[in-house]
């Protein structure tokens, strides 16, 4: 074995550790400072992919449990459990299944009543679970009524192509 094939060995288990959450935090704070290596992304997707029970491939991790992955010749956006909540530009929240915490009580659950600070007539906590699994996938804090907001809609197009240097494998 080649030191280049032991040195990618180590920075691909590295990597793998990093999306497993398993990595001490004077290991992640010296890998914050380290170069970046140009094969992470890589590495990295398919740390992601050896995770998930489905085939599709990951395009992109949009969260911990939640991803844009490539279906048909198409984007689409794919929980670690499986559930597929729409196209990657769509409001995938709108899928999910949804805890709304609007009263003081509600709140409670989640706040120590000595640091609850939230005022529940001004703001609701909207707590958005995978369809099939129900884990947490994401949060938001909001005035009651708000629209189902989308965090952001990243550029495919523009990730793939100019920081990657690579074809996207799905047409948009």
């Amino acid at each position: 074995m080649h030191s280049d094939d032991r040195s990618n060995a180590g920075s691909q288990e590295m990597t793998a550790a990093l999306v497993q959450r398993k990595l001490s935090w004077e290991e992640l704070l010296g890998l914050m400072r380290a170069p970046k290596d140009p094969g992470r992304f890589d590495e990295a997707i398919a740390a992601h992919q050896r995770l998930v029970p489905w085939d599709e491939q990951i395009l992109l991790p949009l969260g911990e449990n939640l991803f844009i992955v490539a279906k048909d010749g198409k984007a689409i956006v794919k929980t670690r459990a499986g559930a597929e909540l729409g196209p990657w530009d769509g409001n995938w929240k709108m899928q999910c299944r949804v805890i709304v915490r609007r009263t003081r009580a509600d709140l409670l659950e989640i706040y120590p009543e000595e640091h609850l600070t939230i005022d529940s007539n001004l703001v609701e906590i909207r707590e958005f679970l995978c369809p099939l699994s129900g884990t947490l996938l994401d949060v938001d804090c909001v005035p009651p009524t708000f629209p189902v907001e989308v965090d952001f809609t990243p550029d495919l197009q523009a990730f793939y192509g100019e920081w990657l240097g690579r074809e996207l494998p799905v047409a948009l």
